[in-house]
Order: C-alpha cells, then sequence, then structure tokens
C-alpha cells in the first residue's frame, strides 16, 4: 500500500479511486484475495461506538430542546444554543 497524491495524472489512480469508492459503498473484496491480516470483521472501537452515541444523544436532545415553547425565546438571547456549555450547566436540573 502507497500513498499517491490525489487528481494527479498517475497510472492506475483513477482504478484505486474507484476501488475505494466501492469500498465506502460498502462493497469489498472477496476474503480469498485478501491477505489473512485484514479478513474479516475489524475490531469494535470503543472510542468509535462511544462518540456514535452521544453524537446520538445530541442530537435527540437538540430536537426536543427545538420543540420546546420556550426554544424561541431562547435563540433570542442566545443563538448559539444548545451549546455545550449551556448542557453543562443545565445537565444536573
Amino acid at each position: 500500500l502507497r500513498w499517491v497524491p490525489g487528481h494527479v495524472d498517475i497510472v492506475g489512480n483513477e482504478r484505486s479511486d474507484e476501488e475505494a469508492k466501492a469500498a465506502a459503498r460498502g462493497l469489498t473484496s472477496m476474503d480469498i484475495v485478501l491477505p489473512k491480516a485484514i479478513r474479516g470483521q475489524l475490531p469494535f472501537s470503543r472510542s468509535a461506538a462511544r462518540q456514535r452515541f452521544n453524537d446520538g444523544l445530541k442530537k435527540r436532545w437538540k430536537k426536543l430542546m427545538e420543540q420546546s415553547p420556550r426554544w424561541q425565546k431562547l435563540q433570542r438571547i442566545d443563538p448559539t444554543a444548545p451549546s455545550n456549555r449551556f448542557r453543562k450547566i443545565t445537565s444536573s436540573l
């Protein structure tokens, strides 16, 4: 595996770009053609799972806030709400 600059006329660069896009869409190589070290599922990442969970919580919290009758008033006071600081201040209420 070797890095090559993108958007430069390098032989095979377009092919590797197509392969990368296919992999991003979930289309993968058959296990038989892959080296044993990279066959199968990737290891579980606690950090990535925690980040995904927290992102989901923030989205749900923001959606609930936007449905609140106080949302418009809060936006006039602080248009950046809901900020992390606001969440920390109100978390114990």
